[in-house]
């Protein structure tokens, strides 16, 4: 096991200066042999939804606008400050790995979600956007 790594950590390195020498760049693409690289994209959230009847009262998922094709399980994650009459959601951070497996979720109207586990049930508290102060729609 340890000589693939270290057969895979010497061929990272070759590439790597091949890259920059060759390319005279200081960075490049290195695809399958970065398998730690991660794309991350910070996004506003722009609704709120509910797990329904029957679903978890702990749990809302905050919406976000999301133009590609698909988004994979676990994605998207939120942070969230809860009072007594609010929930103040921050951005929503998506951590896309090119190349990984996924298990996929199709898009639907240009929409993702993140899930947010809560303290208390929202009740009859807003949710309201920490960046600008927005109260977001309930869906």
């Amino acid at each position: 096991m340890r000589m693939r790594s270290g057969r895979r950590c010497l061929l990272l390195l070759h590439l790597v200066t091949a890259c920059a020498v060759f390319a005279g760049v200081t960075a490049c693409d290195l695809g399958e042999f970065a398998p730690d690289r991660v794309i991350v994209t910070q996004l506003e959230p722009q609704s709120v939804g509910l797990s329904g009847e029957g679903g978890d009262p702990l749990v809302i998922y905050i919406v976000v606008t999301w133009t590609k094709e698909g988004w994979c399980s676990g994605q998207f994650t939120v942070q969230a400050t809860e009072s007594l009459t609010e929930v103040r959601v921050g951005k929503v951070t998506s951590r896309e790995y090119p190349g990984g497996s996924c298990a996929g979720v199709g898009t639907v109207d240009n929409m993702a979600g993140a899930s947010l586990r809560l303290a208390s049930p929202l009740g009859d508290r807003v949710v309201v956007r920490d960046s600008d102060g927005a109260r977001l729609p309930i869906h």
